[in-house]
């Protein structure tokens, strides 16, 4: 038996002897991969807690937003308002325009449309008023007086 415990010592101090350093570098690396995970959870706490206070901060906010949001709103939709009136006011006038120069060209066509007529008609009456007045010996006369200022001519 006593090469039994003397077997298992050497076997033991083999395994510190050739061992200790691999256990020693395992056991090392796996305290900084645990201090660095701690660290990495503090940061991301405090990253969470920072944003659950710019959270807060923003409802806390909100109902102003909301009022300055609402007011930005009316703002656009009275200067909309005011944009879409000016350009009506400008269309109606360009159609008042529009209009103005249509009847005054309707009327100068009605004018001239009458002068027509009315030279026409006196022209149908001067005619007949020639035709009644006039004696055949008149219209020899008229017609040898145009020869003549033909002739002349």
């Amino acid at each position: 038996m006593l090469w039994a415990i003397v077997n298992f010592l050497l076997f033991v101090a083999l395994l510190i002897r050739f061992l200790r350093a691999p256990v020693r570098d395992y056991f090392r690396a796996r305290g900084d991969r645990l201090a660095e995970g701690l660290a990495a959870g503090a940061r991301a706490r405090e990253e969470a807690e920072a944003l659950r206070a710019a959270i807060a901060r923003d409802l806390a906010d909100l109902p102003a937003l909301r009022e300055r949001l609402r007011a930005d709103l009316l703002a656009t939709a009275e200067r909309e308002r005011e944009q879409l009136l000016e350009r009506g006011r400008l269309a109606a006038d360009r159609i008042r325009a529009d209009a103005r120069v249509l009847a005054e060209q309707e009327f100068a066509a009605a004018r001239a449309a009458l002068r027509d007529d009315l030279i026409e008609d006196a022209v149908r009456q001067a005619s007949a008023l020639l035709r009644q007045v006039l004696t055949p010996g008149d219209q020899e006369r008229l017609v040898r007086d145009f020869i003549a200022s033909a002739r002349a001519a």
